[in-house]
């Protein structure tokens, strides 16, 4: 947001200055060239005087003198000109120039008539500023010829150099280019004071939501800087902030309540139950047993609704590197020996394109979450796998993550199923009995906490491949 306040106040700034100073730049060259148009055509009037006295007079001799002395003090070149004769010339190249086409041209229309203007080139600082008028005669020239009183056919030619006025004309666009650089460096300061203060609040209100958003429910927006409508969203932030904290803080003591107050009768109650035992006859100690089941699955229902309401409302820990087959190793030994007792082999796989890419698997995950992955899935994979079945632990990198397939020969689930799965206490029909249908619920969250997902395919034996996968940690 800031670079476009700032994008937009320069591209305005700028538009500003380019709209004022081109006119006022093109207007400065045109006044420069009028005026100095103005200065030669005044010199060559105030000339044409002399030479026409001199030539009246038949003081033909002074003639060269006095367009030598004006051509030096001017800088210019002057030559008067009868019938196509030069009857006087003076300046640097005078006579080069008079030679020139274009020069020749001139001089041809002002027999007619006054003319002036610019005659350019190639080079700019080589371009002249001339004047050709008619000189008046009343009497015969010093070339012995006569001329009616305004003499058409003697002319003179007066061009000074156009240097100096593309110099001025280059100075005047210099002075109003260093203005708008000025400028636009003065609008872009202000620009980027203005914009800072506008961003520097809401980037603390971000800074506080995205604190709110991490668990961290005491981070508050500050108050009181920036803009009223910036004053008003900080303190909305904020209002919401004091009522999630309230709400979480609620739930959380429900939760601390809960577990106290339904682990103690219920534990109470399986003691009172196997207290029972030893004192019923067989046919007693049959309807025992499902009441003793239905107590600990009661108790494991407990248990994952408060892992779960852990996992989805306490503050979420930072993601640190894990070693993927280290995890594996360890959580095939903890379940290895439910495994031999249910006659299933359990075994943790390192395929060779797995050490190839590298030689250990390292990902980002939550700490503590990967392990409680595994042991969920594990478990649902060990329940549906029957006897002689195998349950295999793989992982293998995909592109920038990682993923860890926990593999089984049960019976396997329909795709319909497979989407299901985990939703909170959804059981598919014939499931096992005893399930709390939360283990699959706890898997997904805690992926969703350590930046991955979880997801059920079908295995090539017709089981369970449960896919969870994670950001891969390559330092």
């Amino acid at each position: 947001m800031r670079r476009r306040l700032l994008a937009g106040f320069f591209l305005f700034a700028l538009a500003l200055v380019v709209a004022l100073e081109v006119p006022l730049g093109l207007s400065l060259a045109r006044n420069d060239r009028t005026t100095s148009m103005s200065e030669v055509q005044r010199d060559a009037s105030s000339l044409a005087v002399l030479v026409a006295a001199g030539l009246n007079h038949g003081e033909g001799s002074s003639l060269q003198l006095v367009i030598s002395q004006f051509a030096r003090a001017e800088g210019a070149v002057v030559a008067v000109v009868s019938a196509g004769h030069v009857l006087a010339v003076a300046g640097s190249g005078a006579i080069e120039e008079l030679r020139d086409v274009r020069t020749q041209a001139i001089i041809r229309v002002a027999a007619a008539g006054h003319t002036s203007g610019e005659e350019g080139s190639n080079d700019p600082d080589d371009d002249f500023l001339y004047v050709a008028l008619p000189v008046a005669l009343t009497a015969p020239g010093a070339s012995g010829v006569s001329s009616s009183s305004y003499g058409p056919d003697v002319v003179l030619l007066v061009a000074e150099s156009a240097a100096p006025l593309h110099s001025r004309i280059r100075s005047h666009w210099l002075t109003l280019v260093l203005f708008g650089v000025g400028v636009l460096a003065v609008a872009t300061t202000l620009g980027a004071l203005l914009s800072r203060s506008l961003t520097r609040p809401l980037e603390a209100i971000e800074a506080a939501v995205a604190a709110v958003g991490a668990g961290r429910l005491s981070e508050r927006a500050p108050i009181g800087r920036g803009p009223a409508e910036l004053t008003a969203l900080g303190e909305t932030v904020n209002d919401m902030a004091d009522r999630l904290e309230e709400l979480v803080h609620t739930q959380r003591a429900f939760l601390a309540d809960a577990s106290h107050q339904l682990r103690t009768p219920l534990t109470a109650l399986r003691l009172r139950l196997e207290s029972l035992e030893d004192t019923l006859d067989p046919e007693q100690q049959a309807d025992l047993t499902p009441a003793l089941a239905e107590a600990d699955r009661l108790t494991r229902i407990v248990d994952g609704l408060l892992t779960l309401a852990r996992a989805e409302g306490g503050v979420r820990p930072t993601r640190e590197a894990v070693d993927i087959a280290i995890a594996l190793r360890e959580r095939a030994n903890a379940w290895s020996a439910l495994a031999e007792e249910r006659q299933v082999s359990l075994r943790c796989e390192s395929p060779a394109a797995v050490t190839t890419h590298a030689p250990t698997l390292r990902a980002l995950a939550c700490p503590g979450h990967l392990e409680q992955v595994l042991d969920n899935l594990l478990a649902n994979a060990l329940d549906a796998t029957p006897a002689a079945g195998r349950v295999s632990l793989q992982a293998v990198r995909v592109g920038d993550a990682i993923e860890v397939h926990v593999i089984d020969d049960g019976p396997g689930m329909s795709s319909a199923d497979r989407t299901r799965a985990f939703d909170r206490f959804w059981r598919r029909e014939g499931a096992p009995h005893g399930g709390t249908g939360l283990g699959l619920a706890i898997v997904a969250q805690l992926a969703r906490m350590s930046g991955g997902t979880a997801r059920l395919d079908a295995s090539p034996s017709g089981g369970i491949d449960a896919v969870v996968r994670l950001d891969a940690c390559d330092a």
